[in-house]
């Protein structure tokens, strides 16, 4: 397999197969001329990565996954979604979420569950998902907030409850 030089501001040069570029078949939103990325490991054993775009080399995304933080994290994927992907199959789906780290408090770190990133790992093709009805949010907290109280209202941070993120998909009969 033939590998490409990536030029970017944070990591400087970065060179990968060309195969692992990902596609984007709908952009990231507000990024819409920007369709080539990349999966950089952040640090061994670390949660995130970044997303880091082939065509823009001051543009990265950190991602992760949230069931690295016990975030009650299952939604179904739309019909059109998986055809758009060609997903036929979940195991072939990465579920990923944007981060957003505060300068001034890292600690107060969100992700955006309400616009997964999908990626098909058999075609490297990906989306942006915007979900609907749903009980997610564009800013959920993923380490739990030391200073304020228990209560209904916290995150699922540290719920436990469910299997990380399973993508059921639609079924074939609708």
């Amino acid at each position: 397999m033939a590998s490409v030089t990536l030029q970017t501001s944070r990591f400087g040069p970065v060179t990968v197969d060309d195969g692992s570029i990902v596609s984007f078949t709908a952009p990231i939103l507000g990024f819409d001329d920007l369709t080539d990325y990349v999966l950089l490991d952040h640090a061994e054993d670390s949660p995130f990565k970044w997303l880091q775009s082939a065509q823009e080399p001051d543009l990265a995304f950190v991602v992760t996954n949230p069931k690295y933080f016990n975030i009650d994290y299952e939604f179904e994927l739309p019909e059109d979604a998986c055809q758009m992907l060609g997903l036929t199959r979940g195991e072939d789906a990465i579920v990923l979420t944007i981060v957003n780290i505060p300068a001034d408090t890292p600690k107060a770190m969100t992700a955006n569950l309400l616009g997964p990133v999908i990626i098909n790992q058999a075609n490297h093709k990906a989306m942006q998902v915007v979900l609907s009805d749903v009980p997610f949010s564009t800013k959920t907290r993923l380490l739990p907030d030391e200073t304020a109280e228990t209560s209904d209202e916290e995150s699922a941070v540290g719920a436990g409850a469910g299997n990380g993120n399973v993508v059921p998909f639609p079924s074939a009969n609708g």
